[in-house]
């Protein structure tokens, strides 16, 4: 008893000294934050992060075949990006530095991140040193969002006030409400107990309808200030789509949620939407989630398109969602997985090749992956 109290002890010693670091080294406004970059910097314990960018590497112009998505305001959004989130390199700041430099410097023009990521700062500061070597902040295109516990609308203007300080920039391209819910245990609650009371309920908008109104309004307002080029949202369904085009506010430029061959019929409604809708879409998790990707890398159907145009799979999954006209964010801190993620704007498939894609949506690895309904 006494040994497992010292240990205890020490563990939780050593757990404070984490949290204390990471309070500093990845500053985060939200406990959820703190959770994400605890758990990513212990996956990447002595781990390669991402190598320094050499001081004398010029810039590369915009790669030639870059396809964009036009969104509501006629902005066109690059339909390859880099993912900052849910890797260890994401949550190092100097790698999450060199990531963006490498990323920019080779071509990539479009950086998808978040405020509860806590990397703002960093990406900030590789957006000043791209442009000094030949990037400037008109080309890059940049999206953010806005974490469910700023919902209401004074909450709200803050967070992004505060977002635009942090990037030291001027303007935002995208900001999306990052989630319809917030994560909390009350959430799950709330969802199965009739009558019991919303997560929002200490919130000044005191629910989360009222919330997600009151977010959508503030944004819209801050798109008129010219602060947000266009808005959009990330993990809704389709009422909650509709919700938001009731108020007769902004348009719905874009939605990111996990897309790929394996989507649920309730996610497939999702996409129907949204193309019905002109709102633009962006998938995360576009090589086939998050927990089992290394499964559907391997599927004989994809390293037999793969091999038709000498890619790997992984690049014939982004690829395919190019043809469905989706935007992808891979992540990476690896800039030879960079260099290959932008080489998707090299190839094509044909309609063919799209069809047996889709045809892989059978396969029972799609029983393995997750998929939240909130």
């Amino acid at each position: 008893m006494g040994c497992c109290r010292s240990f205890c002890g020490i563990l939780v010693l050593l757990l404070a000294l984490l949290i204390g670091w990471l309070q500093v080294a990845c500053p985060q406004p939200h406990p959820t934050g703190l959770i994400f970059a605890t758990v990513f910097t212990i996956m990447g314990y002595n781990k390669p992060m991402t190598e320094p960018v050499p001081k004398n590497l010029e810039a590369a112009k915009k790669h030639e075949g870059e396809r964009t998505l036009t969104l509501a305001s006629g902005a066109k959004m690059p339909a390859i990006g880099i993912g900052m989130c849910c890797r260890p390199t994401a949550y190092h700041q100097e790698s999450v530095y060199n990531t963006i430099l490498w990323y920019l410097l080779q071509g990539g023009r479009h950086i998808d991140t978040a405020e509860i990521y806590g990397n703002h700062v960093a990406i900030g500061q590789a957006l000043k040193e791209a442009a000094k070597r030949g990037v400037p902040r008109e080309e890059v295109f940049l999206v953010t969002k806005v974490w469910p516990e700023d919902f209401g609308y004074d909450s709200t203007v803050y967070a992004v006030e505060r977002m635009l300080q942090d990037l030291g920039v001027d303007y935002i391209d995208v900001v999306l409400m990052h989630a319809p819910r917030k994560l909390a245990p009350l959430l799950v609650w709330h969802m199965y107990m009739e009558g019991s009371v919303d997560e929002f309920y200490n919130h000044g908008c005191k629910n989360h309808v009222a919330c997600r109104r009151n977010t959508w309004k503030a944004m819209s307002e801050l798109k008129d200030q010219g602060k947000i080029r266009d808005l959009g949202v990330s993990n809704f369904q389709i009422d909650q789509m509709k919700e938001l085009q009731a108020l007769k506010l902004a348009p719905i430029s874009v939605h990111q949620f996990q897309y790929h061959p394996w989507l649920p019929e309730f996610q497939q409604k999702v996409v129907e939407f949204c193309h019905a809708n002109k709102i633009a879409i962006t998938a995360y998790n576009s090589l086939g989630g998050f927990k089992d990707k290394d499964k559907a890398l391997v599927i004989e159907g994809l390293k037999a398109v793969g091999k038709k145009h000498s890619r790997s799979t992984g690049q014939v999954l982004l690829r395919w969602a190019l043809e469905k006209n989706v935007s992808v964010i891979p992540g990476t801190g690896n800039p030879k997985h960079i260099k290959e993620n932008l080489g998707v704007y090299d190839f094509s498939l044909s309609p063919e090749e799209v069809k047996q894609v889709d045809e892989l949506s059978s396969d029972p690895i799609a029983e393995d992956f997750i998929f939240f309904k909130l």
